[in-house]
């Protein structure tokens, strides 16, 4: 019983940490004037403040900022379409950092331990029948955070191209309501309310209900249609006549 206690709990501390710190960093003053700095030369039409912020993007990706955040900066910064043009790419670029990290890690003494978990063989299997229709929908759904997805998948067979595509698909419909309420906010400072008198303000508080409440909504239904295609597809993948075979528990 303790030995499984502490197999759980050694295959639990990474996820932990990797949870913990988007919000650890985001407590730092010099990581939030970063941001800060960042988000107001991207909204004067700086050329090298774009090239920061998809690198930024890249690394906030990886250690899990909130995708909220670094997408809702190109929307201040640049408004509804433009932002778009901007987040959506530089998303899909986080991800394959994402994605090779997640390579790197699956050769590790940890990745093998993390990749001998059911739920990992469960998605490799399937991402080995159908990879390109099945990282969509994992996309879409509300399985897991899209940079933990992004370092699962890296583990599995899945090809790079596979990956790109479904994130482009895949996270268009969040990316674009994130970038839309980053459009409406009017300074910087919204953006991570560094202060309670202006995170409480009434806009603010508008804003940011207004924009929980659709993408609640929205994300919902489309999450709801995702992972109702997701379990049938994983129904296909994993009987006989598809080459697979249900994994045990």
């Amino acid at each position: 019983m303790g030995r499984d206690r502490l197999r759980i709990l050694a295959r639990a501390w990474p996820a932990a940490v990797m949870l913990i710190a988007p919000w650890v960093a985001l407590q730092a003053p010099f990581v939030r004037a970063a941001i800060v700095d960042l988000a107001d030369r991207m909204h004067q039409g700086q050329p090298i403040a774009l090239l920061q912020y998809v690198l930024g993007y890249c690394l906030g990706a990886m250690i899990l900022l909130p995708k909220a955040l670094l997408s809702g900066l190109a929307g201040y910064a640049y408004g509804p379409v433009k932002g778009l043009c901007a987040a959506l790419p530089s998303a899909t670029l986080g991800a394959c950092c994402s994605f090779g990290l997640g390579r790197l890690l699956a050769k590790t003494s940890l990745g093998r331990m993390l990749t001998e978990t059911p739920r990992f063989r469960l998605v490799d299997t399937v991402v080995r029948t159908d990879g390109l229709r099945i990282s969509i929908l994992l996309r879409l759904a509300p399985v897991m955070p899209q940079p933990l997805l992004s370092l699962l998948l890296g583990a599995t067979a899945l090809p790079l191209r596979h990956l790109v595509i479904s994130m482009l698909v895949g996270l268009l419909p969040a990316t674009v309501i994130h970038v839309y309420v980053g459009s409406l906010v009017r300074s910087a400072l919204e953006l991570l309310a560094t202060n309670r008198a202006e995170a409480l303000s009434p806009r603010n508080i508008a804003i940011g209900v207004g924009g929980l409440v659709l993408t609640a909504v929205f994300l919902w239904l489309i999450g709801q249609m995702a992972k109702r295609a997701l379990a049938r597809a994983i129904a296909q993948s994993t009987t006989p006549e598809h080459g697979g075979a249900p994994l045990a528990p």
